[in-house]
């Protein structure tokens, strides 16, 4: 039970921390807005699309828009922490280092659906994007490939504490890890939205959270070793 009370309190002083200030939230919510609308700018611009194509331009400028989203956030993990040169303080606390890991993943998890969220409801309007079918399934592909993405963008902020250029050690190990990710979870979007092949995107989406699942059992497994310097 302590690692549980542990997470929940480390994550609920990041999140106060970070609604307090926004800097984050206001970045990541900035950047998703100015990119839907520079997508919608060129939807414009290209004549004689069909509608196949703009579903499937518009589900990966959906994907593109999260992805970097997400890695908004990922450089805030364990910014405070680094900047202020507090990590040791953090690993000196009689917590396990995998409550740390996990309240930083639901610290990250949180303020990407806050974010998320503002940035379907405007990608809907201005990307035209429309849900055929159950959007209960729509969410479960969401949802998933967020949670995909989130941890290994959490995973990847752990591996980089250290780091004396995050701004160019996260996107080398950032992309790679999540390229996968981003083209089963676009494949299932689109399934969704053009074809409606509901099996296939609830097969998509298992994928994506099996994957999820695996890379953080791994990183439980292994964090203590990684968050040592």
């Amino acid at each position: 039970m302590s690692i549980i009370v542990d997470t929940y309190n480390m994550m609920k002083k990041d999140l106060v921390l970070e609604f307090r200030t926004k800097e984050t939230l206001f970045s990541m919510g900035l950047f998703s807005f100015a990119a839907v609308l520079i997508f919608s700018s060129l939807f414009k611009l290209i004549e004689n699309i069909t509608l196949e194509a703009h579903y499937t331009i518009s589900t990966a400028a959906m994907w593109f828009i999260i992805t970097f989203t997400i890695m908004l956030g990922v450089n805030s993990v364990f910014s405070r922490e680094t900047q202020k040169n507090s990590i040791y303080s953090l690993l000196s606390l009689p917590v396990k280092p995998q409550a740390i890991f996990l309240a930083k993943l639901l610290y990250l998890l949180v303020i990407v659906g806050v974010v998320e969220t503002f940035a379907f409801i405007v990608a809907i309007i201005f990307l035209n994007i429309s849900i055929q079918g159950n959007l209960a399934i729509f969410l479960i592909v969401l949802i998933f490939g967020t949670i995909d993405l989130a941890v290994a963008g959490c995973i990847v902020s752990l591996l980089t504490i250290y780091a004396k250029s995050k701004t160019l050690a996260i996107p080398i190990l950032f992309f790679p890890l999540i390229i996968p990710s981003i083209i089963i979870a676009a494949d299932a979007t689109k399934n969704l939205t053009f074809y409606y092949d509901p099996t296939a995107a609830i097969s998509n989406a298992l994928i994506l959270f099996l994957h999820a699942v695996i890379i953080s059992v791994l990183t439980l497994l292994l964090v203590e070793d990684l968050i040592a310097e």
